[in-house]
């Protein structure tokens, strides 16, 4: 039988032994080659490249950080909480002393006489944390007070944003829904236009025909009137405003209340008073942004206020407006305040912790203080409140015999607060809490969200606490807290809103040889800058495309090196991921970047496992993560050119519907990066379709700029230069292993 040879097969030995020789070559090169990257990546992550963003540095003060808040003279005049307890005890008049007399706190058919309104405040200019706490604690609650509507200062009309998927939760909950009416419109309180209406007889009754239509229709049980910074020469307008809205909604079962400023002059606590069913006292903002550091509500002004209330109307029409936010002061060197911002608990915590500061409970005031340094070295005093400042005050507004308290708001306060805040507040029914339990704080899973933008900086991760609180049995207050371990939750800052015409393209699972070329040539065309998230392997296969894309301007951002769902695989091979592909990026261009974009999660609000673990686990390699907020999602495959349903058509029809919300609360142009792919399959369309996105957006007077100019920095800041030190000589070997398999490939795929 003949015998035929195999095709690789020779009779010749020399064949074998270089086959030998070139295997053990390669064994004997690969520990090397191994070394030589691993010994790049720890060069690389000794020098990683800085976060420029206002915030993303904190740094602990050092000296003496004493609260040096001295009482005004109004708090001096009173003796807080204990002492007025402790009095009203004495007389026999404290709350639940009498056992024969039934508590009757809210005198409304409504709410429990004896636990009285359990209210807080919904808004929807912070819907994640708002809703998600609304979801989570509603069942604590019997009254909610949302911020649905509003009048339009054109035309002196009301509108309502009312959230179709958060009204769906309070009726499923049974909750009853009293919505704000407010005077702000666009972040500004419109004292003309209160003005305007309340003084014509026409304008004033259709605003009040339109509060019963909107009650009507929704089946609301009544409304709160929040008119603020009011332009009038007296009060009597509002008072007979009051007085007609009052009378109209009362003939038809509706409530009113009225939310009130304390010791403001544009409020007649007693005139109002006859015209409402409640007035909320916003017992807040003692200091603010228009004052120096100080609390946000200490107990003996929330007292002052209160009392002075009381001598003006009946203690069970006021319910108690409690705060779930405070104050960050940023100082100048000379102590002159340069900026003041609002916080929510979750802030002021993650702040404190990146900054290892110190939390003060002050049992004079009954608010938490600390002070840091941001990254320009200038001092921050932080003022807010926790649930023991709340639970505080609660317990206060039951002895005074308060018709109830209203949180605001909600997505802002301490969850301990919910450990009591659907229970009674008297000194019998407090014997039976569990302050153990109430001193122990689980790690948080819902984010909580700092500013506006699709880039986001995370500043905290879930971390559980422990404050140890100390009681004081005879009034049944906490007298003092120690924040023995911080607790924490998802705080993710944001960055990049703007209320200028711009976008940002970005492209993602590149470079590919056709489709990235072809992208290249259109953005040169129209001399439009983008920002490329390459895939690390993708790199490597087209090293030249890399160098294009940095030499005509782009910005290049960090996707993985093989596209992995980050959530899905181990911390170390995540940051393996990322620390191939920087390293890659370094070699090619000589230049680092600080923008990364983690596969399958590119969402600018992210609240879900799968898309928060990406943001932390590269924020620990110093990056910043670039969400987007319009994705035409133009991998599916067919594109539908005859129902409009092109790559075109959806960035447009999601783009429109971001600027159309209709929330007057809303002043940024929302949705500014455009998320598209340039590798990944067949990329013709979105070819296509990024020529005729630039020629639309750019006739409707939108110019397309880069992430760096979103955040108001330079180039050189998303992607530092690699400086030449001992760093910059390792790159250079590794960018030459690059170049070397780079090249040996393509010859290679040449020959064969």
């Amino acid at each position: 039988m003949e015998h035929n040879p195999q095709i690789f097969q020779s009779k010749n030995r020399s064949r074998w032994q270089r086959t030998k020789w070139i295997l053990r070559s390669f064994l004997f090169l690969l520990p090397i080659l191994a070394l030589i990257i691993a010994v790049g990546i720890y060069q690389m992550n000794k020098n990683q490249p800085d976060i420029p963003l206002e915030g993303s540095a904190i740094k602990k003060v050092l000296t003496d950080t004493t609260n040096t808040y001295r009482e005004s003279k109004l708090e001096r005049e009173y003796k807080g909480f204990k002492k007025l307890i402790g009095s009203k005890w004495a007389k026999g008049e404290g709350s639940g002393q009498l056992t024969n007399r039934p508590l009757d706190l809210s005198t409304s058919k409504y709410f429990s006489d004896s636990l009285g309104i359990r209210a807080a405040f919904f808004v929807n200019w912070d819907a994640s944390q708002s809703f998600s706490s609304l979801q989570q604690n509603i069942k604590h609650l019997n009254l909610i007070l949302p911020e649905w509507m509003f009048i339009d200062p054109t035309a002196d009309t009301l509108y309502n944003t009312v959230d179709t998927k958060a009204l769906k939760v309070m009726q499923d909950a049974g909750v009853k829904i009293m919505p704000l009416l407010t005077n702000n419109y666009k972040t500004l309180f419109r004292g003309e236009t209160v003005k305007r209406i309340i003084n014509n007889p026409a304008k004033k009754q259709r605003l009040i025909n339109d509060i019963i239509a909107t009650l009507k229709k929704f089946n609301f049980i009544g409304v709160n009137i929040d008119f603020e910074e009011l332009m009038l020469e007296n009060d009597a307008p509002l008072i007979a405003f009051q007085k007609s809205l009052y009378e109209q909604l009362h003939a038809q079962n509706f409530l009113v209340s009225q939310d009130v400023i304390p010791f403001n002059d544009d409020y007649n606590f007693a005139a109002l008073s006859k015209y409402n069913d409640y007035l909320i006292l916003m017992a807040y903002d003692q200091h603010n942004g228009d004052s120096k550091p100080g609390p946000n509500s200490s107990q003996k002004w929330i007292e002052a206020a209160v009392i002075d209330a009381t001598k003006k109307m009946p203690a069970n029409k006021i319910i108690l407006a409690i705060p779930a936010f405070g104050h960050d002061w940023q100082l100048s060197k000379k102590g002159k305040v340069l900026n003041q911002y609002d916080v929510t608990y979750q802030q002021a915590i993650a702040n404190a912790r990146n900054s290892e500061a110190k939390i003060d409970y002050d049992n004079d005031s009954y608010n938490l203080y600390y002070q840091y340094y941001d990254s320009e070295d200038h001092l921050h005093k932080v003022y807010f409140v926790d649930a023991a400042t709340n639970f505080n005050s609660i317990r206060f507004a039951t002895e005074i015999n308060l018709a109830g308290t209203a949180l605001w708001r909600l997505g802002g306060e301490d969850v301990r607060l919910w450990s009591f805040y659907d229970k009674p507040m008297t000194k019998s029914a407090l014997k039976s809490f569990d302050f153990v339990r109430f001193n122990k704080i689980k790690a948080g899973s819902a984010p909580d969200f700092v500013g506006e933008g699709e880039i986001l900086d995370i500043i905290a991760s879930p971390e559980d606490g422990y404050i140890r609180s100390e009681i004081d049995t005879v009034s049944m207050l906490i007298a003092e807290e120690y924040y023995d371990k911080l607790p924490s939750t998802y705080v993710i800052r944001r960055f990049g809103a703007t209320t200028k015409k711009k976008l940002v393209l970005t492209f993602d699972d590149g470079p590919d040889p056709v489709y990235t070329k072809q992208i290249l040539d259109t953005l040169a065309y129209y001399h439009v800058p983008a920002t490329f998230f390459v895939v690390g392997y993708q790199a490597e296969n087209n090293i030249p495309l890399i160098k294009r894309i940095f030499r005509e301007g782009h910005e290049l951002g960090n996707h993985t090196f093989t596209h992995q769902d980050m959530s899905k695989v181990s911390r170390q091979w995540a940051g393996l991921e990322m620390d191939a592909t920087r390293l890659l990026i370094e070699c090619i261009t000589g230049h680092s970047t600080i923008l990364f974009r983690a596969p399958f999660n590119a969402d600018s609000e992210p609240g879900k496992y799968e898309e928060l673990a990406p943001i932390a686990l590269s924020r620990q390699k110093n990056y910043i993560t670039v969400g987007e907020s319009i994705d035409p999602e133009d991998w599916q495959i067919p594109i539908n050119e005859y129902r409009n349903d092109t790559i075109f058509d959806r960035v447009v029809k999601i783009y429109q519907n971001k600027i159309n919300t209709g929330n007057p609360e809303d002043t940024s142009i929302a949705g500014s990066i455009i998320l598209l792919h340039d590798a990944g399959g067949n990329r013709e369309n979105t070819v296509n379709a990024t020529g005729k996105i630039i020629r639309y957006f750019q006739a409707e007077g939108y110019t397309f700029t880069t992430v760096a100019d979103l955040l108001g920095k330079k180039p050189e800041d998303m992607m530092p230069t690699i400086p030449k030190g001992r760093e910059y000589y390792w790159l250079q070997i590794n960018y030459f292993l690059a170049e070397t398999a780079y090249l040996g490939g393509n010859l290679f795929f040449a020959l064969f």
